[in-house]
């Protein structure tokens, strides 16, 4: 029996079907050739999100091009049964690169940058973080990507969330039960703040809004992206 998981795994943006051909040009052929380093009879995992993932077999590979013939559907479409939100701060790189991947690989459905008053870092790039967010879905074997939202302030953040989806906010120095007493079942939000911590204000404000749980994740004030990673390992166990 052919063991498909040791395959390289690419996610593109284009319909997948069953004995469907088509071609790889520039940054793709790249990729497939110098980083993946398939080459021609080998096999490849395609998936988009959408159709499944499908086993691909490199029929044709040039210099400047790669084509692939779609040989079958290996796994239908499965998407997460509820959504985890998670709502978090920027982070210098590095830190924000950490965040990323582990909440794709425990099963983020959403992301939300939000903007505290304590916030360092007031921006971030986009397009990196959804190239992140693809490579970590495509190494954790995940079928869905998820939706990274635009950048907002945090109350400001609130004007579409939908008020039957509960928010635990992880709010340092404050009484409130520890997160590992709720249940996640359905869908669920997640609100870390900033290195610098949320400020009385906005604590104060948080815990008077009807849909937002205070909560905390221990005696030890965690790092931002140790946060988040404590909080979403509850939702996958």
């Amino acid at each position: 029996m052919n063991d498909y998981t040791k395959s390289p795994r690419l996610y593109m943006e284009r319909p997948l079907i069953e004995s469907d051909s088509f071609c790889f040009e520039d940054n793709q052929h790249h990729y497939l050739k110098n980083v993946l380093r398939v080459s021609e009879g080998e096999d490849v995992r395609f998936f988009n999100g959408k159709d499944g993932e499908f086993l691909g077999r490199i029929e044709n590979a040039g210099k400047k091009s790669m084509c692939v013939t779609i040989v079958k559907k290996l796994r239908e479409q499965k998407n997460p049964v509820r959504k985890i939100h998670l709502l978090f701060t920027p982070l210098k790189k590095e830190r924000l690169d950490f965040l990323i991947e582990k909440s794709v690989e425990l099963g983020v459905t959403d992301l939300h940058p939000v903007l505290t008053q304590n916030t360092d870092v007031r921006k971030i790039n986009a397009e990196r973080i959804k190239l992140q967010i693809i490579e970590a879905a495509e190494q954790c074997e995940r079928l869905d990507i998820p939706v990274l939202h635009e950048i907002e302030s945090l109350f400001k953040s609130f004007k579409d969330w939908d008020q039957s989806v509960p928010l635990f906010a992880a709010l340092e120095r404050f009484d409130a039960r520890p997160l590992h007493d709720f249940s996640f079942a359905k869908d669920s939000g997640f609100l870390i703040g900033p290195a610098g911590g949320f400020t009385e204000e906005e604590k104060e404000k948080l815990a008077g809004m009807d849909f937002v749980t205070p909560v905390s994740l221990g005696e030890n004030i965690l790092r931002s992206e140790t946060a988040a990673i404590a909080a979403l390992s509850l939702t996958s166990l």
